[in-house]
């Protein structure tokens, strides 16, 4: 009996270090996504705040001006898993391009 309780703690143990170790990767992967993202929109003119699924995750984009200043908007990234849950942030400031 003794022997089966000290194998199942392991395996528990294991377990979790395994699965911990599988959100760390997806947080890493979510921040990858975001910065590909956000050098994505250093070119061009961001639109409205939009929500897509990008690589498995749901990127949720709010574009604002900054500080009352037209020709700066402040960005704000997050992905969210399959759960809802948030993975990773990124928010910056770019120049707005408004010489089209």
């Amino acid at each position: 009996m003794v022997i089966i309780i000290v194998v199942f703690g392991i395996a528990m143990m294991i377990y979790s270090n395994v699965t911990h170790m599988s959100l760390s990767g997806q947080k890493i992967r979510a921040e990858a996504v975001l910065a590909e993202v956000m050098r994505g929109m250093q070119g061009a003119e961001p639109v409205a705040d939009t929500e897509n699924v990008i690589a498995g995750f749901t990127i949720e984009r709010s574009v604002k001006t900054y500080a009352e200043n037209d020709k700066i908007l402040q960005v704000e990234l997050k992905a969210y898993d399959e759960n809802h849950q948030i993975l990773a942030e990124l928010n910056e400031l770019i120049l707005a391009d408004h010489d089209q």
